[in-house]
């Protein structure tokens, strides 16, 4: 597909997510107006200092982008995670060029998630970028990674369920 096809497609789609909000009174809010989020800078060694300074705890990295319409699906899904469960820990990573990231911050506000900790690609060079996170990972979103306080890292593909979310963070 042509890059002209994929802005397209990122346009319906964020069309889309917008309107279906818009059905959610509880949990609209304006676009735009109180965003005061700045992304951390997430560059090479940025995912080794995510996963060490969050050593100690059961702890959710989300990768997501917004030409990834089963990633705006997961956030709101996150979204009720964190509402619920503000204690757990998740960690949100945009994948968006630097250029896209005002939309992105538009798409955290309108799911509350701007209190998580929120990283975004700063190089243009993502294939760099995702081998620093995983050498096995080519780029297929929803992408995320459990880090549980005992036990093995789960790397996760496709969209999580808000079961699976839940199923995550109880105790084995």
């Amino acid at each position: 597909m042509n890059a002209s096809l994929y802005a397209f497609i990122a346009s319906l789609m964020m069309i889309t997510v917008l309107a279906q909000a818009d059905t959610h009174d509880d949990q609209r809010m304006e676009i735009g107006t109180a965003s005061t989020l700045d992304f951390r800078a997430f560059d090479l060694g940025s995912f080794e200092k995510i996963v060490e300074a969050k050593r100690k705890q059961n702890h959710l990295v989300v990768l997501w982008s917004l030409d990834c319409p089963p990633c705006i699906k997961e956030l709101q899904k996150i979204s009720d995670l964190h509402r619920q469960f503000p204690e757990y820990q998740l960690t949100l990573i945009n994948t968006d060029t630097l250029e896209n990231q005002g939309k992105a911050k538009e798409i955290l506000q309108l799911y509350n998630l701007l209190d998580l900790e929120n990283w975004g690609f700063t190089q243009t060079d993502a294939e760099k970028l995702r081998y620093d996170i995983d050498p096995r990972w080519f780029g297929d979103l929803p992408r995320s990674y459990f880090f549980p306080i005992q036990g093995k890292i789960k790397r996760l593909r496709g969209a999580l369920s808000s079961t699976e979310l839940l199923e995550l963070f109880e105790p084995s």
